[in-house]
């Protein structure tokens, strides 16, 4: 008979039990571990570009101001540049609207401002002595008369040597051609065709630029004129209209002495 049979005993299992392998390791880089750098920011040109701006500007500026506080000099009157300067300001002076105009219109006769004075007596005169030239008031000085109502319109070069504050024509110089326009003006009414100047009044509403054309208009009153006395109105103008002075003068005829006609 066979032996019997024997129960099997099962060994324990000792072995560690099998942990799943991880397999990121085998994916991992030198590369991935570092930290990712942001993007670097493109560098804007507009600080550049306005420090251009700023600079150019700044500039202009300061070569205008430079101009305009410390010009150049001027030539003196009667001088070869001077000349020259005075055939450049008529060659622009003739291109003006306002000089068009009146040149075609028959109702208006024009004539040069001291045309009627000898060349050895201008010297003895302001506006034609110290004030000649291009550099003050003999650069340009056109009148024209209307034949009809008496009104009287010169248009004048005021030039950069007779500023008061830099590149603004003086008070007092404008008070002078305007004295001079008003009285050229208000004469021509009186039978003698001569007369002084009693009394001038003058507003100053805007600056005068000095190296500029300007249009000084005068009409007689005709209320209360007489054959020794009359009041002239007046103002000044730029070549666009605008009014910077207003003036208003009186003109009468001494009795005591006799003056020349004008």
């Amino acid at each position: 008979s066979p032996p019997p049979s024997q129960p099997i005993q099962e060994t324990p299992n000792t072995a560690e039990p099998v942990r799943p392998r991880d397999l990121r390791s085998q994916f991992t880089s030198s590369t991935a571990q570092q930290p990712i750098s942001p993007p670097k920011k493109k560098r804007s040109l507009r600080p550049y570009i306005y420090a251009t701006l700023f600079f150019a500007f700044g500039l202009t500026v300061g070569q205008y101001t430079r101009l305009i506080v410390a010009p150049p000099p001027l030539p003196d009157a009667g001088t070869k540049e001077d000349l020259l300067m005075i055939d450049f300001l008529k060659s622009r002076a003739e291109k003006l609207p306002l000089v068009q105009s009146l040149s075609t219109d028959p109702n208006w006769v024009s004539y040069e401002a001291y045309s009627s004075v000898a060349e050895e007596a201008r010297k003895a005169r302001l506006t034609t002595g110290p004030l000649g030239g291009a550099r003050a008031l003999g650069g340009f000085q056109r009148v024209f008369y209307n034949k009809i109502s008496g009104e009287t319109v010169t248009v004048v070069w005021f030039g950069g040597a007779i500023a008061g504050w830099p590149g603004v024509v003086h008070g007092g110089v404008i008070a002078t051609i305007v004295d001079e326009v008003l009285g050229r003006c208000g004469i021509r009414q009186f039978p003698a065709k001569t007369g002084v100047t009693a009394n001038l009044e003058l507003n100053y509403l805007k600056p005068v630029i000095s190296n500029s054309f300007y249009v000084i208009r005068a009409v007689p009153v005709k209320e209360g004129y007489t054959e020794r006395k009359g009041w002239v109105n007046g103002r000044v103008e730029t070549t666009e209209g605008d009014v910077c002075v207003e003036a208003k003068g009186l003109f009468v005829v001494p009795k005591t002495y006799k003056l020349k006609p004008i």
